[in-house]
């Protein structure tokens, strides 16, 4: 049995990378994607790679139009204006998720990922971690290290009953 706070988003393997080493501390999307304070999120990286080897606790998300948040995040953003103005040409909104805290974890491949969580489809954004799918005791420290630092921040509400021995 596991919580409903851990999340599987799809993104290219050099975007991965980025957020785990610290470089890009924002998850940028064309529409909102669900992830919310406290959430793990765990990064599967896309073909040719298919596989979970990082993470991030999420932060608040933002909404702003393209030009405001290039111009209040882009140090942060990992990306450069040219891809970014495409990536955003026709929207009214961008979204991005700050970045809490972000982690490497052992990688687990798709076929991997497909033995050990039975329906397991690669998100075409995200999806909720099902509980009755498989979590790497990993995932759930460095979901517990983040959820307990946000809570100590004042930024997020007790936790009832995350997992229970």
């Amino acid at each position: 049995m596991q919580d409903k706070h851990i999340k599987a988003l799809s993104i290219k393997q050099v975007y991965a990378e980025r957020i785990i080493a610290g470089n890009k501390k924002i998850e940028l999307r064309k529409r909102p994607i669900g992830m919310e304070l406290g959430d793990l999120v765990l990064l599967y990286e896309t073909t040719p790679d298919s596989v979970i080897k990082g993470g991030f606790i999420a932060d608040k998300t933002i909404s702003l139009s393209p030009s405001k948040m290039w111009n209040q995040y882009r140090h942060i953003m990992g990306v450069d204006k040219e891809f970014y103005d495409v990536y955003f040409e026709s929207c009214e909104f961008a979204y991005g998720t700050l970045i809490h805290q972000s982690f490497s974890f052992p990688a687990l491949s798709l076929k991997q990922i497909q033995k050990l969580c039975s329906g397991f489809v690669p998100p075409q954004a995200t999806i909720n971690w099902r509980e009755d799918w498989y979590i790497q005791a990993e995932w759930l420290d460095a979901l517990h290290k983040g959820r307990n630092q946000l809570m100590q921040e004042e930024r997020l509400g007790e936790q009832l009953s995350l997992l229970l021995p």
